[in-house]
C-alpha cells in the first residue's frame, strides 16, 4: 500500500513538474512576443501617416510602370483604395472566383478581421472600376501572429479571372509595396498554389523566391479502410492513452484550457516553417477566439490524447461554412510521448468523426519535409494535390 501511495505521489509530482515547465516555456515565449508587439505598435502609428502620403504617390508610380511594361490601358481606369466594411461581399466574391473549390463566407472573413488582435497590422486594399465602383480585385497585408516579427509581413493579391492581364495585380502590388516600405518592412511572404503558373510567374517577376512548399492532401472519407486502422487506436487505448475532446475538457476542466493552449504552443514549435521564421505563441484570448469560438470551430472534433492524466497530443478538425469537407488543423504529439502511436490514434478518431458526420472528405496541409506526418497521411490514403508554395521577397538593401 505504501509503495502504491509513493508511486502515485511521484507521478503527481512529475505531472506538476512537466505542467510547470510547459507554462514557464509559454510565459517566456509570450514575454518576448509582447516586447515585439509593443515595438510594432509604435512603428504602426508612425507608418500610418506615411502610408497616407505614399498612397498619393502610388497612382503616379503605377501609371509610369504600366507605360514602361506595356500594360493594357484598362488598368489606368482602376481605382485602388482602402478596404471598408461595405466591401466584404465583393472581396469574398473575388476570392471565391479565384478558388471555386474552396469557397468562404462573409461571416468567416468578418469574424477573422474582428478578432485579429489590434497590435498586429491587418490591412487591405481593393481595386474598383470608377464608373460603377465594381470591385475586381483586392490585396491584403498582415503580421503573422504565430511567427511574429514587427518587420515581417504576409501578403496576398487576388484578381477576378475575367479582369486579369489588365495591370490590376501590378497596381495592387505597388500599393502594398508602398505600405511595406512605409512600415520599414524587412520582408514579405505570400503563398501561391502550384496549379496557378501565371501567379507564380507574376510573383517571380516581382522578385519573390521560394522558401517553403506544403502539400495539400485530401482523404476520401467514404473510401477509408477503418478495419485496417481501428487496431492502432485500440492498441493505444490498451496502452493507457485516453482520448477526449476540447468540448469535454471545456465542460469538465475549463481551468485547464490555458494549459492546453500552452501544450499546443509547445507542439507548434516543432512544426516546419520557413527558415527565417521563429515560432511565437498567440495570446490565450486569440487562441480561444480562433480555435474554440470561431464560426469554423468544432470543439467536439478537436481530439486530445492524455497519458496518466497529462496532455500528450492533439488533432483537430474545423468546418468551413460552405462545402462538404472538413479541414484538418494541427496534429502533433509532445516530444516525450512520441513513438507510441498516439498521432495515428488521434487521426483515426478524426476520420471516424468525419464519417459519422457524413462529410465527403478531409483536407490537410503539410510541409513537404515533415516526413513523420506525411507518412501517416499516406498510410491513411490522403491523396496529394498541387503544393502551396511560400514565396518571400526581401525588402532591405
Amino acid at each position: 500500500m505504501k509503495q502504491a501511495q509513493m508511486k502515485q505521489a511521484q507521478m503527481k509530482q512529475a505531472q506538476m513538474t512537466q505542467t510547470q515547465l510547459a507554462q514557464t516555456q509559454l510565459a517566456q515565449m509570450q514575454a518576448a512576443a509582447t516586447q515585439m508587439q509593443a515595438a510594432a505598435t509604435q512603428m504602426q502609428a508612425a507608418a500610418t501617416q506615411m502610408i497616407r502620403t505614399a498612397e498619393q504617390k502610388t497612382e503616379q508610380t503605377t501609371m509610369q510602370t504600366a507605360a514602361r511594361t506595356g500594360t493594357k490601358q484598362a488598368s489606368a481606369g482602376i481605382t485602388i483604395r482602402l478596404f471598408g466594411s461595405r466591401d466584404y461581399e465583393a472581396i469574398v466574391a473575388v476570392n471565391n472566383a479565384v478558388f471555386p473549390d474552396r469557397p468562404s463566407t462573409v461571416e468567416e472573413w468578418r469574424y477573422d478581421d474582428e478578432h485579429f488582435e489590434k497590435q498586429y497590422v491587418n490591412e487591405r486594399y481593393v481595386a474598383a472600376r470608377p464608373e460603377d465602383g465594381e470591385i475586381v480585385g483586392f490585396a491584403g497585408l498582415w503580421h503573422v501572429p504565430w511567427a511574429f516579427d514587427p518587420r515581417k509581413f504576409g501578403a496576398e493579391i487576388r484578381v477576378r479571372p475575367d479582369a486579369r492581364r489588365q495591370g490590376t495585380g501590378l497596381r495592387l502590388w505597388r500599393r502594398l509595396e508602398e505600405a511595406l516600405r512605409a512600415r520599414d518592412a524587412a520582408s514579405v511572404k505570400t503563398q501561391v498554389w502550384e496549379a496557378m503558373p501565371e501567379a507564380l510567374a507574376f510573383a517571380s517577376d516581382l522578385g519573390f523566391r521560394e522558401v517553403m512548399r506544403a502539400w495539400e492532401s485530401r482523404l476520401d472519407v467514404g473510401a477509408f479502410n477503418f478495419g485496417a486502422f481501428r487496431p492502432a487506436l485500440d492498441r493505444a487505448l490498451a496502452a493507457g492513452v485516453e482520448i477526449t475532446t476540447l468540448a469535454a475538457e471545456r465542460e469538465t476542466h475549463p481551468d485547464r484550457l490555458r494549459l492546453l493552449r500552452a501544450i499546443e504552443a509547445q507542439i507548434g514549435k516543432d512544426v516546419p516553417r520557413p527558415p527565417d521564421d521563429v515560432h511565437t505563441p498567440v495570446s490565450f484570448a486569440m487562441w480561444m477566439e480562433h480555435v474554440v469560438q470561431a464560426p469554423w470551430s468544432m470543439p467536439e472534433a478537436y481530439f486530445i490524447a492524455r497519458v496518466d492524466g497529462e496532455y500528450a497530443g492533439v488533432s483537430g478538425l474545423f468546418r468551413p461554412q460552405v462545402g462538404d469537407w472538413l479541414n484538418q488543423g494541427l496534429t502533433g504529439v509532445r516530444r516525450e510521448f512520441r513513438g507510441r502511436g498516439i498521432a495515428t490514434a488521434l487521426k483515426v478518431r478524426t476520420v471516424e468523426y468525419a464519417r459519422d458526420l457524413g462529410v465527403r472528405e478531409i483536407r490537410t496541409w503539410n510541409e513537404i519535409n515533415n516526413q513523420r506526418i506525411l507518412a501517416i497521411n499516406t498510410k491513411f490514403g490522403f491523396v496529394r494535390q498541387p503544393a502551396w508554395i511560400t514565396l518571400q521577397k526581401d525588402l532591405e538593401g
